[in-house]
């Protein structure tokens, strides 16, 4: 369906207001990120922060900075993985709370205090 407030198991809405997203995410069990080679992934984030398992392909920034290949999220190549995965956030209460938790524990990492100190250790190894 396009609309939010339809019967459906799947809603898509495209350009969505922000009190929309929030609605929604604050109702999900996880969240699927589609986007192949994203650059790193805002809405992926803000699921996470949320408290959301995120299932995101194996490519970019969303595998390698956000879920960090697996620890902090789900990764798949195909359609058969993202099925997989989401199978497994929905039908697995130990799986689910751990990829909510460690999603949270990641994005508690993105400050700009966090970067800033990240960035001086690697400037004192070169230097």
């Amino acid at each position: 369906s396009s609309n939010i407030e339809a019967d459906a198991d799947v809603v898509i809405i495209s350009n969505a207001q922000r009190d929309i997203i929030n609605k929604t995410m604050d109702s999900s069990r996880a969240f699927l990120h589609s986007t192949v080679n994203e650059h790193w992934g805002i809405a992926v984030a803000e699921a996470m922060a949320r408290g959301l398992p995120a299932v995101v392909h194996k490519s970019g920034g969303t595998w390698t900075d956000l879920a960090e290949e697996g620890t902090a999220g789900l990764g798949y190549d195909d359609l058969d993985e993202a099925i997989d995965a989401l199978a497994r956030l929905i039908t697995d209460k130990e799986t689910w709370n751990h990829y909510s938790s460690e999603g949270i524990k990641r994005v508690r990492e993105l400050t700009l205090d966090s970067f800033t100190k990240k960035l001086d250790s690697l400037i004192r190894r070169i230097l």
